[in-house]
């Protein structure tokens, strides 16, 4: 069962990676390629993990190992939920984005539609990312005589999973399939 867990738990680092990067493209379809566009899906997905991370360790030293197991698969179902409504989410916010960007003057107005923005299409879904490492230490480790070094190992086979991820994604995956779901670019936010 622990082989197992370590195998599931290095698919959930890939997965992430995978939909970072994906996000990340995504959305500079949406919100342009420039560095701040991009530095806001990213300060959005780090904080998310972040938060998700601290907010999942408090809720996880509560709860009794086969609970936060259970919570772990919940919060990796809900990320999966969370990646196939984003092309949906994009929709419903492009007509803000177009309006944000309508007078294409140099100002406040856009930069802060685009942060806040992506702060609610990626930082719920990294949110719960983040929060699922507490809950798979909570279970992983609950048997162990040595949890740090179980955690260790956890956490590591995760990393593994996060690098194979991104390599994926951005060398394989995104250039041979594209990025699935993705409504076609809308050149009217900029162009109009």
């Amino acid at each position: 069962m622990s082989l197992l867990f370590l195998i599931a738990y290095t698919c959930s680092g890939l997965a992430g990676l995978v939909y970072e990067v994906s996000w990340t493209r995504l959305l500079t379809l949406y919100i342009g390629h420039t560095t701040a566009a991009a530095s806001a899906v990213v300060a959005a997905f780090l904080g998310g993990l972040a938060v998700g991370a601290a907010g999942g360790g408090v809720v996880a030293a509560r709860l009794r190992p086969r609970q936060s197991l259970q919570a772990y698969v919940g919060l990796e179902l809900l990320v999966a939920l969370f990646a196939l409504l984003l092309p949906y989410e994009l929709r419903a916010l492009t007509p803000l984005l177009r309006w944000a960007y309508a007078d294409a003057a140099p100002g406040v107005l856009f930069p802060v539609v685009r942060f806040v923005s992506c702060l609610a299409m990626v930082f719920l879904p990294a949110l719960a990312l983040g929060a699922t490492f507490p809950m798979a230490v909570r279970w992983f480790s609950h048997r162990s005589s040595n949890p740090a070094r179980v955690s260790g190992a956890l956490y590591a086979m995760n990393t593994v999973g996060a690098a194979l991820g991104s390599l994926l994604a951005g060398f394989s995956l995104i250039p041979a399939v594209g990025i699935s779901g993705t409504p076609t670019p809308l050149y009217g936010i900029y162009a109009d």
